[in-house]
């Protein structure tokens, strides 16, 4: 999913990890490298605690993702972050001092949809960005987790999560280099996955719906939670886009919901845009051939590109995210699934949406293992 070439083949954290099979058995699993699982695990490993963090993509970051399309860089996921409160804050005050991350601008042009006047809007709030990408601030968070206490995977996929003797039993599906299925153990596990995964990874440990495991109305709680897809489209231009500074336009209705320029944003050093389909739009065609996908869209934004999109156009690339935006959030920064062993779910539809909410959701689910593990100690 997301392009990270700071990976080996195996797909190892950057601090020489042993392979799965050679792990022993850790205090607590995390399933997702996001924002989310990364903070959680910053969090534990703070309070002393060996983690293992599993990422079924090839790199870090969730839907802060960045991809190179031809010679352009593209953020395709989450495009900016703001912040509200004093720990995530700290988290980005660091990473700017450590030049990962920088302003981006105080406001985009907004419109109520794609055919109405576009107006600036200036808030005086910062919108932050990852210096060369979304990626770079959930690849410094990675890069910061010590090597004896924490072991991050990646291209790893989670097939099931269940209870075995009081202990939380994580199932994985084994590829060819693993020579087959892999079985963790550990004290507890966080799981920051879009939360209908989450649910069959439950079902398909037999938590759910199996009496006594995981309640009935937490199930409810959880199975409230739905999401919008999206498709972002990228495309590469040979000459600059009509987009007007700071370079992202807002769309409060219609097809599109997001219109930027990664030329402007300063993260890519040849003109090309990253357009996300609304939630409406991408929900009707997200069966639809790529090609015809993309043509509409091209059509759509058409505008902002100056030119024939024909010959204007000189590389593209769709990709399709299936759980982008969370439509309800429950209020809580986590839920837990199961008390004993503690079993967690937090992420971007726990407590606040977006960034800043899917950090702070997995810092509060670190902090709440990390007692409930002192306590039973």
């Amino acid at each position: 999913m997301h392009n990270d070439h700071s990976r080996s083949r195996h797909g190892l954290h950057a601090n020489a990890s042993p392979p799965l099979g050679e792990i022993s058995e850790p205090d607590v699993v995390i399933v997702g490298a996001g924002i989310a699982g990364l903070s959680a695990a910053a969090e534990l490993v703070a309070n002393g605690r060996r983690v293992v963090v599993l990422e079924k993509s090839r790199g870090v970051g969730g839907r802060m993702a960045t991809r190179r399309v031809g010679e352009a860089v593209c953020d395709h996921g989450a495009q900016f972050f703001t912040v509200r409160g004093s720990a995530f804050g700290d988290m980005v005050a660091e990473a700017h001092e450590a030049g990962s991350v920088a302003t981006w601008c105080e406001g985009f042009s907004r419109a109520t949809s794609i055919d109405a006047t576009v107006t600036p809007a200036v808030d005086g709030h910062a919108r932050w960005r990852g210096v060369s990408g979304m990626t770079d601030l959930p690849k410094r968070l990675a890069a910061q987790l010590p090597a004896d206490r924490c072991v991050l995977r990646t291209a790893v996929k989670v097939a099931a999560i269940s209870v075995q003797r009081g202990r939380v039993r994580i199932s994985l599906d084994g590829g060819p280099e693993s020579g087959g299925p892999i079985t963790l153990h550990a004290a507890a596990a966080i799981v920051t996955s879009p939360v209908p995964q989450s649910l069959d990874l439950f079902m398909a440990g037999g938590l759910i719906p199996a009496e006594g495991v995981i309640a009935p109305e937490v199930h409810q709680q959880l199975a409230t939670v739905h999401y919008d897809p999206s498709f972002a489209l990228m495309l590469v231009l040979n000459r600059p886009s009509l987009v007007p500074p700071p370079g992202g336009i807002q769309f409060a209705g219609g097809p599109i919901s997001w219109l930027a320029d990664n030329q402007q944003k300063g993260i890519s050093s040849v003109p090309a845009l990253t357009v996300h389909a609304s939630g409406t739009f991408s929900r009707q065609h997200f069966d639809d051939p790529p090609e015809k996908v993309a043509a509409a869209l091209i059509e759509l934004v058409r505008p902002w590109i100056d030119g024939d999109p024909a010959t204007a156009i000189v590389d593209q690339s769709l990709h399709r995210w299936k759980f982008a935006t969370p439509t309800t959030i429950i209020p809580a920064p986590l839920v837990a699934a199961v008390m004993s062993p503690p079993i967690v779910c937090c992420g971007d539809a726990f407590g606040g949406p977006k960034v800043e909410g899917a950090a702070s959701s997995g810092l509060a689910a670190g902090r709440w293992v990390a007692r409930v593990l002192a306590g039973a100690c």
